[in-house]
């Protein structure tokens, strides 16, 4: 990274064509099964965001329009074990490629800012207990799938500490996060309505040829390697941005960028200053030629917008208008694309045999373009099988 750089001018209508490319937004991504197809829409876009599990389907199916999404994922998660949810940047679930779960923990090993030492402390957790449990993890899991509840009593087992037990019943994972950073943990397949855990070692398979063998084990090395793809997926993007999306803190990631040399950029959007891969910019100035806008309808906590919170209000008709899309308590909205930039927001509520979709439109919308939404929230939310979809305007 240049001490004085000299930045690239790029138009934002320009970043967003070639970000949408990127994503599958503008031609879905084919693979030769449905559940390729999922891993690699996850490698692409560094991890799918899975707090809401329904919410990472709908990312796949904006990218792929697989006749039946949900299954594919279940496919590619439990039963090719290609994907692992795990908790993974900002202390959140994840779906990762099994093959690069190496990767990502290398990179979150050292990072206490992942820690969030006072969301422990206000459930009562204490650094000792940490470590408690991430030397005793390894023999109270073993090779076994158990629930939270199960795991409690192994863990007391081990420690014999009672005490440790009780937190880990609490706490929504808190007490496990530290582990499934370090990669001794990970979720398996629900056992009726609890969820289980299991070591990625034994779930993954160690000696599975999946495994990326050439993932960097220096947390600095592995942060960067980490950024590079954030970047082919999400740039240009400053600093803070990946500081955001990660978890972490900005001088981490300036050493980062520093360490990627001549891989890397400066940019100049329209007044925003920010870094991409060399070889991306020269195709970020290539706009496509479309019929009319490209209309795309993306679920809540979508990749696109989570990658890029801080750049909200460049991606807005008014600045004022983030606020519905980033709500409180982190709450994502499920938006309105149109050739790249938020034009909207949108909810739908599910009946017995037809879905009601409420667009709330942040721009004027032609007749056409509103027959476009309609389009595409019946090749995105209807299931095939006679299920009807209704589109209002608020």
């Amino acid at each position: 990274m240049p001490r004085t750089p000299r930045y690239r001018s790029l138009r934002w209508a320009d970043v967003a064509a070639w970000r949408l490319r990127r994503h599958h937004l503008r031609d879905p991504l084919t693979a030769p099964e449905p559940w390729q197809a999922v891993k690699d829409v996850s490698a692409t876009l560094c991890g799918l965001h899975a707090q809401v599990m329904s919410s990472a389907e709908q990312a796949v199916a904006a990218r792929t329009r697989l006749p039946d999404t949900d299954a594919a994922v279940r496919e590619a998660l439990w039963e090719r074990r290609a994907l692992v949810k795990t908790w993974a940047m900002r202390g959140t679930l994840h779906l990762l490629p099994a093959h690069e779960l190496p990767l990502y923990v290398a990179a979150l090993r050292d990072d206490r800012r992942q820690m969030g030492e006072r969301l422990l402390a206000q459930q009562g957790i204490t650094p000792g207990d940490v470590a408690v449990v991430l030397e005793a993890l390894p023999a109270a899991l073993g090779k076994d799938r158990l629930t939270r509840e199960a795991l409690a009593e192994r863990l007391t087992a081990v420690t014999h500490d009672k005490a440790i037990g009780d937190k880990v019943r609490s706490g929504w994972g808190v007490l496990l996060k530290p582990a499934a950073r370090r990669g001794l943990l990970c979720f398996g397949p629900n056992d009726g309505r609890n969820v289980t855990f299991c070591a990625p070692r034994y779930w993954l398979g160690t000696d599975d040829e999946r495994a990326e063998r050439s993932a960097p084990t220096d947390p600095a090395e592995a942060l960067g390697a980490v950024l590079r793809r954030y970047l082919h997926a999400y740039g240009p993007a400053s600093p803070d941005d990946f500081a955001r999306w990660w978890g972490t803190g900005t001088p981490e990631v300036r050493a980062a960028l520093s360490a990627l040399g001549d891989a890397v950029t400066a940019t100049d959007i329209e007044g925003h200053r920010s870094w991409a891969l060399r070889d991306d910019v020269a195709d970020m100035a290539l706009t496509p030629a479309g019929d009319g806008p490209l209309v795309r309808l993306l679920p809540a906590f979508d990749p696109y917008v989570v990658g890029l919170s801080r750049q909200l209000a460049s991606l807005l008709p008014h600045p004022a208008l983030r606020s519905k899309v980033s709500r409180t308590a982190g709450w994502i909205s499920p938006v309105l694309i149109l050739d790249g930039m938020i034009g909207g927001v949108w909810k739908a509520q599910r009946r017995v045999r037809h879905t009601e979709v409420e667009i709330e439109a942040f721009v004027p919308l032609s007749s056409g373009v509103r027959r476009r939404i309609a389009e595409e929230a019946e090749g995105l939310l209807a299931p095939g099988d006679g299920h009807g979809i209704t589109v209002r305007f608020a």
